[in-house]
């Protein structure tokens, strides 16, 4: 391999990735593979033709496919992170700034965190429907752990659980946690975990050990969200509902009863405190929105 090749050096990574079964690091990577793939027509080409002019070129071109933003984003920041670890190995020339006229930010567009009102209504059984009680108590269990992201619910192993503490590793940045299983938490994990003691997971959401575990994840939480959209519409709550609105309310809640940032970071496990940032834009916003309308209120309506 060439390992000036960027396009020969990133198909390595991809690969790497999945070998240490990071499929869904693995996944990210092999669409921006095969964006830019597309973007350059199958021409192999070396690390010092990106430039930022040849970057620029390629988000004009995303652009033109009616990309979101936040998708372009996830694309640049796959890119830079390649960049980086190719410079550090010595396959990369260094150039200052390279990414610094694309986007990599986060833009928040939908409300994903819950209002603790709604919240409560999950406490309590929601419908006699079997499927969606498991969905209700799973969700809860997802909030109760800190947030914990549904991966790491579905490839959390039976052995991670000793006694009332959870040590598992992140599967998205490789952090090791430890959780202190609340006794409201531990009550969930007995209903909800896993009848056939042959398997190695802690819950039934990979009932295939060993076949194509990836597959089975993503099809566990498709059904997740379809029954947790069910949940929602049961409960008459205006809001969209997913497996990533219980990390987004915990964080949320915990900001709003104004725990530390880098607090929270540190117990839902993200690489820095911006990435926790992100998720409290859009409701700092709403604050915002409140206040001015309670100043204009106060000023001009109580005449």
């Amino acid at each position: 391999m060439n390992k000036t090749n960027f396009m020969a050096y990133m198909a390595t990574q991809i690969s790497g990735f999945r070998e240490e079964q990071r499929m869904g690091t693995a996944h990210v990577y092999q669409s921006t593979f095969n964006r830019v793939n597309d973007f350059v027509g199958k021409v192999p080409f070396e690390f010092k033709e990106v430039t930022p002019l040849w970057l620029k070129a390629f988000q004009n071109y995303l652009l033109s496919r009616q990309l979101h933003w936040n998708t372009i984003s996830t694309y640049m920041r796959m890119l830079r992170a390649v960049y980086y670890r190719a410079v550090d190995e010595g396959h990369a020339p260094y150039q200052p700034r390279l990414f610094k006229c694309v986007y990599t930010g986060t833009k928040v567009t939908v409300k994903r965190a819950l209002d603790e009102e709604i919240l409560r209504k999950f406490k309590k059984p929601i419908t006699e429907n079997r499927k969606l009680e498991r969905a209700r108590m799973l969700f809860i269990l997802l909030f109760m752990l800190r947030g914990i992201p549904f991966v790491d619910i579905a490839f959390m192993r039976r052995c991670d659980l000793q006694g009332n503490t959870i040590t598992y590793r992140r599967r998205k940045t490789g952090t090791w946690l430890t959780v202190h299983v609340e006794p409201e938490a531990m009550t969930l994990i007995q209903q909800l975990k896993n009848s056939d003691n042959n398997s190695p997971y802690l819950f039934p959401l990979i009932r295939h050990p060993g076949c194509n575990e990836y597959r089975q994840y993503q099809n566990a939480l498709r059904n997740f969200n379809y029954l947790l959209g069910h949940l929602i519409k049961i409960t008459g709550a205006p809001v969209r509902l997913s497996s990533y609105s219980a990390r987004h309310s915990w964080a949320t809640i915990a900001n709003y009863r104004n725990y530390q940032q880098e607090l929270i970071s540190n117990a839902m496990g993200h690489s820095s405190v911006k990435v926790t940032e992100t998720y409290f834009k859009r409701h700092t916003d709403e604050k915002i929105n409140e206040m001015n309308r309670k100043i204009i209120s106060h000023t001009f309506v109580s005449e």
